[in-house]
Parts: structure tokens; sequence; C-alpha cells
């Protein structure tokens, strides 16, 4: 399915789309995505705590522990750091809006913050959220967009686009 014409529209952004968005980003890279790593932990966890309890290898279990408490950490430091981004450049926004205009090459983005441009073959995947879209260009680099004014068309199409998980 293409995109007919070009599409513009204004967003308002809010407090909880943007901390949905932190949260659901959160969760799908750092926990979803790496279930190996927690199967990890778990499992180092286990034997530090049996080796604590049995009474040998105490240094071992020890550094068995803290090494099970890195997955814990990762998620911290993921969760810290989008937050103070993507809150941060949500609060330098004098008015929390955007002109958005959606076309056959992309996504413009206007606020007064700056403007940007996505293309389509730059986007990588785009996660529906309840009250907005989340359109990645990287694995880490991601846009919000607010669907309340979202014309139904461009909110199809966006539908239509990869998405992962």
């Amino acid at each position: 399915m293409g995109l007919a014409g070009s599409h513009r529209f204004t967003v308002r952004y809010d407090d909880d789309i943007v901390r949905d968005a932190i949260r659901a980003f959160v969760w799908r890279r750092a926990v979803v995505e790496q279930k190996m790593m927690w199967v990890i932990s778990v499992l180092m966890l286990s034997f530090s705590i049996y080796f604590i309890i049995s009474g040998d290898n105490n240094i071992f279990a020890g550094v068995m522990l803290v090494l099970a408490l890195a997955p814990v950490i990762f998620v911290a430091v993921i969760w810290r750091a989008h937050k103070v981004n993507t809150f941060g450049r949500y609060k330098r926004m004098g008015d929390p809006k955007a002109e958005i205009t959606v076309d056959a090459d992309g996504i413009d983005i206007v606020s007064d913050l700056g403007s940007g441009k996505l293309t389509w073959r730059s986007i990588t995947e785009v996660w529906e959220r309840p009250r907005a879209f989340m359109v990645f260009s990287g694995d880490g680099q991601f846009n919000t967009l607010p669907r309340e004014t979202m014309p139904d068309a461009v909110q199809a199409y966006l539908r239509t686009r990869p998405t992962q998980g």
C-alpha cells in the first residue's frame, strides 16, 4: 500500500506520550530482545546463591553475584540515558508541538527545536503505541509521532511499515 499525496498536520506532545515511548523502548530493547542475557543472569544468580549457601568459593560466588546484576545495571543505564535525552528534548520545547508532513519521500518534522527529515529508506522500523507511533532510524534512535491529529491514511501507511518483535 502506498501513500497518496502529502499529508500535513500538527502534533502535540505531553508527558504521558513521551514516558510511554521511553518505557516501550527500554522494555523491548533491553528486556524482551535480550532474553539470553537474562537467562544467563538468572543462572549466575542461582549458582552464586548455591555457592554462598554451601560455603564453597565465596569469592567466586561474590563475583558471579556482581556479574548477575549486570543486566539490571544495563537496563538502568539505558533507561536513564533515554529519559534524559528524550525528556530533555521535550522539556526544551517552548510549545510542545511539531508540524509533520508525510509524503512519498518520507517524514518532515518541524518544531521550535529545529527541523529534520526522515526518508522512508532511513526508517528501519515503526512501533505503534496507544497514543503515538515510534519511528526508528536506528536501533536506539527514534522519533515519537502522536496519533491524535494524525490523518487515518498516514496511520494506515505507518502500520504497513516494517516492525520487529
